[in-house]
């Protein structure tokens, strides 16, 4: 069941960037934030995120909000899946459900960055495989051998 993010979700988020084993203590502390400021200030506008849940258990979250200084275009910020339960469609199932939602929202276009990092190539096969078009790689962006690569997909 996918649904929004409650408070009760926030330590079993934070225990799913870790377990995944690919973030730095800099990107969770970042995913952490926006999580904070989601459940934090509910008149916020700037960050939706949603959890695939069953029973206790959060299998996945995604968190999406609108492109500043945009009319209809959305970042996708992060999505992680329990690594319990990776590679059974769970990711893909986050994706599909916030295409769909965000389709409701009159949103044309979804953009994702990621890393270069040889460690994040699973990443990106697995934007691909859900149709999200390699639009820009900017070299050396986070660090010397770290590029920025930017997918979009449009709704």
């Amino acid at each position: 069941m996918i649904r929004k993010l409650e408070n009760t979700d926030r330590q079993k988020i934070y225990d799913i960037l870790v377990e995944t084993n690919n973030f730095t203590d800099g990107e969770i502390n970042v995913a952490m934030e926006l999580v904070d400021i989601y459940i934090g200030d509910k008149e916020q506008k700037d960050y939706e995120i949603f959890v695939d849940a069953e029973d206790e258990v959060i299998k996945g979250y995604v968190c999406v909000g609108p492109r500043p200084l945009t009319a209809g275009t959305y970042d996708l910020y992060w999505i992680a899946v329990n690594p319990s339960v990776q590679s059974k469609g769970i990711g893909s199932g986050l994706i599909s459900y916030i295409e769909n939602y965000l389709i409701q929202k009159k949103v044309r276009l979804i953009l994702i960055e990621t890393s270069g990092k040889l460690s994040y190539e699973k990443e990106r096969k697995f934007y691909e495989k859900n149709k999200y078009d390699k639009l820009v790689e900017i070299k050396d962006f986070y660090d010397i051998g770290d590029s920025l690569v930017i997918y979009g997909k449009y709704l």
